[in-house]
């Protein structure tokens, strides 16, 4: 009895959910009325899913323009660097070429078209090495040869401010590199300066052990090759630095990037100045290494002299002492073999000098 009753659910239970089957089955979903309550529910939804789309899009745009126009902006300035640095080195090599060929032009030479036989012998012997340099004065600049001399003799114009030489920087920043791959590390102690800070640096010296001792290892203000851009003092300023493992390397490859050792040992007569193994002039490679084969000094070499006393504008030590406030010796008299002790200021010590950075 009850087995027929479980029987009797179960099949009534099939027919149900088969007749709601069917209900559902044949209702049209569409035709369905949503509350008015229900649409504005189901707009705002809709609206926040557009609103978070769009969003989304605008963010990603501008990520994507943000990343496009710092690639634009990087390749712009690595362009704008090359493009600039191109342009300097060729304005100096062209600037050296016309100051060469300037000093050529306006060298004179005389021509003899009706002379004898005897005429020509007289005419050499008469004028030897008459032609044999160039000297040229350019805006208060001297060139002999071409090349620009910043010596005891020859000086530049206080408002000289030509900056570092980019083609000598280039020539360090490649020197330096090929040294390190050597293990040798060297670096530029002091490269251009004005005159305002030669003069600071030389009324030091000047102050501290008198203008005659001065004049042996520092320049007067308008003197010296700093100013004109073309010299580094390198690593140390001290006497130590030479015989080290670095001067060493500097003497021997300087001339291969364009550098002298601008005041050699045994050159003090022609250049004026104390043995500088740091101190280097840039020159160019090939005339640097026709000197450094030939140990020539750069006087020797043009043949041009030295010395504040054959200046254009000659200033004695006594006079320059005068301009200076300082004494010509050394105002503390201290006895040149015991040294001089190392001073606050930290100009100098035994068997040395030094100058903070400055260098000659």
């Amino acid at each position: 009895m009850n087995e027929n009753n479980n029987r009797n659910v179960r099949d009534d239970e099939r027919s149900v959910n088969g007749e709601l089957t069917s209900l559902i089955d044949d209702r049209d979903l569409s035709r369905v009325v949503l509350s008015p309550e229900e649409q504005a529910y189901e707009e705002m939804i809709r609206q926040r899913i557009r609103a978070r789309r769009r969003a989304a899009e605008r963010k990603r745009i501008k990520r994507n323009r943000t990343i496009a126009l710092i690639l634009v902006m990087v390749i712009v300035l690595i362009v704008c660097r090359s493009c600039y640095a191109a342009h300097r080195k060729k304005r100096d090599e062209q600037k050296v070429n016309t100051e060469s060929s300037v000093a050529e032009k306006t060298s004179t030479k005389k021509e003899n078209t009706d002379s004898n036989a005897e005429t020509p012998a007289e005419t050499v012997e008469s004028k030897p090495e008459e032609t044999e340099h160039k000297i040229q004065q350019v805006d208060g600049l001297t060139f002999v040869d071409g090349i620009l001399i910043v010596n005891k003799t020859y000086s530049v114009p206080e408002d000289y401010a030509p900056g570092i030489n980019t083609a000598a920087q280039a020539a360090f920043d490649e020197m330096m590199n090929d040294a390190l791959n050597d293990g040798v590390y060297l670096y530029i102690n002091s490269g251009y300066r004005t005159y305002d800070e030669q003069y600071n640096l030389y009324y030091n010296y000047a102050y501290d052990r008198g203008v005659a001792d001065a004049d042996k290892f520092s320049s007067r203000p308008g003197h010296s090759e700093h100013q004109a851009g073309l010299c580094f003092d390198v690593n140390s300023t001290e006497n130590s630095f030479a015989g080290t493992t670095e001067a060493k390397w500097l003497a021997a490859h300087c001339s291969d990037y364009g550098f002298i050792i601008r005041f050699p040992k045994g050159k003090e007569k022609y250049t004026g100045y104390e043995y500088e193994p740091w101190h280097i002039r840039f020159v160019g490679v090939e005339l640097a290494k026709e000197l450094t084969s030939k140990n020539l000094c750069l006087e020797e070499y043009l043949g041009v002299t030295s010395d504040y006393t054959l200046a254009q504008d000659p200033v004695s030590q006594e006079e320059m002492a005068e301009q200076l406030g300082v004494t010509v010796g050394d105002p503390n008299e201290v006895d040149e073999t015991q040294g001089y002790e190392e001073t606050d200021s930290g100009y100098y010590d035994n068997g040395g000098y030094s100058d903070n950075g400055y260098g000659y």
